[in-house]
């Protein structure tokens, strides 16, 4: 029997009817109303071989009665998706008749906390959103030792299957099998304060390239002070963060390919960060807690940011209608652009443990990527975070002045970015190699080794960590 893929009706339909036992992730409608097709990738007996297998068998009906809500466990890290979820609540329960509880945890307490839960076998959620870089250190070999579960079969039968950008899904792709979701796009953008840079006779929006920039930086000094005495900045930029970002990306590199190999050797990382290091003397490191309060005082003048961080500050500031009403905060491309870096990212994974592995996966598609009423759109009205849709893009709420920066079309901006961002791999080895490179540049910055001295041993030290954790 064929299997047909689910339209937006069909899935909205279905979901309705979720409380009366129909798994809707693992069913495609046919022509005979009375039967379901699962779908599964298991081993052929007595080999390696994966294959495909379908079972028809006879379809729950809106009689079956409901054994009340199901309840589910949504783990997430990041505190600027508050304000959609807790907003989506009532309507995830309703559609899908269940009991979602969130629960947010700090980076290092989750990836901690859920080993622990799996071992334990109590404890662990449902849903786990977390940080990119973090989903990839589960992700170390076969899928039987892999705690997530297989996507490509459920997202194929979807409506949303070909409306998510392919790029995002290739950082949670391992030997071809999806074992997360996108959440969102995070194209970075130059955000500046205009009145700042034009105090030193620099009009940033003729500023287009990375010699530009430079000169810019060199227009402001390493020795700039605000009017109190407090150090002045051109850039508030750390080296792990989303300018390097930027370098890397515009060079085609990462810190893994899509082999798995480390590329730190390669030419186009050596030539990012002899780009990046020329911003040294006129950068401070990201200040996490007062980062918001810099920018907007022109404290620092400019900072690398992916949308979700454009978020925050725009959210930062909010409450200021004084300031809003006259900001003089602007975005533009990064030099050398439009072509972005990304820097962050969340993936939403279902727990091979859930009971409810067929429900986890239905909530988090639509969670992710329904926009039947405009749910994306809100997202980047309440935090920033461009969804990773692009129909959803042609919403008018993106070409909407945003007072924060001078009203500019902030979405179309992002937008514009997003739509030429690379894609990259990522995969057990990548925090490893992260890791190896980010102690050496320390010390390549600090100016105690050469940067050929710090690719050489960072490659090295990162090829004996992967050795031991093969």
């Amino acid at each position: 029997m064929e299997k047909k893929r689910l339209n937006r009706r069909e899935f909205l339909q279905l979901a309705g009817l979720s409380g009366a036992g129909l798994v809707l992730s693992a069913c495609c409608p046919t022509t005979e109303p009375k039967e379901v097709i699962v779908t599964q990738i298991v081993k052929e007996e007595g080999t390696e071989k994966e294959v495909v297998v379908t079972v028809v068998s006879e379809a729950p009906t809106a009689e079956v009665p409901s054994e009340g809500p199901v309840e589910l466990l949504y783990w997430y890290q990041a505190e600027n998706h508050e304000p959609e979820y807790s907003r989506r609540t009532s309507e995830l329960e309703e559609m899908f008749d269940i009991k979602l509880t969130w629960e947010i945890l700090d980076r290092d307490a989750m990836t901690r906390k859920f080993p622990t839960t799996l071992m334990a076998g109590v404890g662990f959620p449902d849903i786990i959103e977390q940080n990119a870089d973090d989903i990839a250190k589960f992700e170390k070999g076969t899928d039987d030792e892999i705690p997530f579960v297989t996507l490509n079969p459920s997202i194929d039968a979807s409506p949303y299957a070909g409306t998510v950008l392919q790029s995002r899904f290739d950082r949670y792709t391992k030997d071809g099998r999806i074992y997360g979701c996108p959440h969102d796009v995070h194209p970075v953008l130059l955000l500046y304060h205009d009145a700042g840079w034009k105090e030193y006779g620099v009009d940033m929006e003729t500023v287009e390239t990375w010699d530009d920039y430079i000169a810019a930086c060199e227009a402001v000094g390493e020795d700039a002070t605000m009017p109190d005495g407090r150090p002045r900045y051109a850039v508030m930029e750390s080296e792990y963060s989303a300018g390097a970002a930027t370098c890397r990306l515009q060079n085609g590199v990462w810190y893994t390919d899509e082999n798995t190999e480390p590329m730190i050797t390669a030419p186009g990382f050596k030539a990012a960060y002899e780009t990046w290091i020329r911003m040294d003397p006129y950068r401070v490191d990201v200040d996490w807690g007062n980062q918001v309060a810099m920018v907007k005082e022109g404290q620092a003048l400019s900072e690398f940011v992916p949308d979700w961080l454009y978020g925050i500050h725009q959210q930062g500031t909010a409450d200021d209608a004084a300031y809003v009403a006259d900001s003089p905060m602007r975005l533009k491309y990064v030099p050398d652009g439009p072509v972005a870096g990304s820097w962050g990212g969340a993936s939403g994974s279902v727990v091979k443990q859930s009971t409810n592995i067929a429900r986890a996966i239905d909530v988090l598609l639509y969670l992710y990527f329904e926009d039947g009423e405009g749910q994306l759109a809100q997202r980047f009205v309440d935090t920033g975070i461009l969804p990773p849709v692009p129909s959803n893009w042609e919403n008018p709420i993106y070409e909407d002045a945003v007072p924060y920066v001078g009203g500019q079309q902030a979405g179309k901006i992002f937008i514009e970015a997003a739509k030429v961002l690379p894609s990259y791999h990522e995969n057990w080895k990548t925090p490893l190699v992260s890791a190896a490179w980010g102690e050496q540049a320390s010390l390549w910055i600090a100016g105690d080794i050469t940067l050929d001295e710090a690719i050489a041993i960072a490659d090295e030290n990162a090829r004996a960590e992967i050795e031991k954790n093969q």
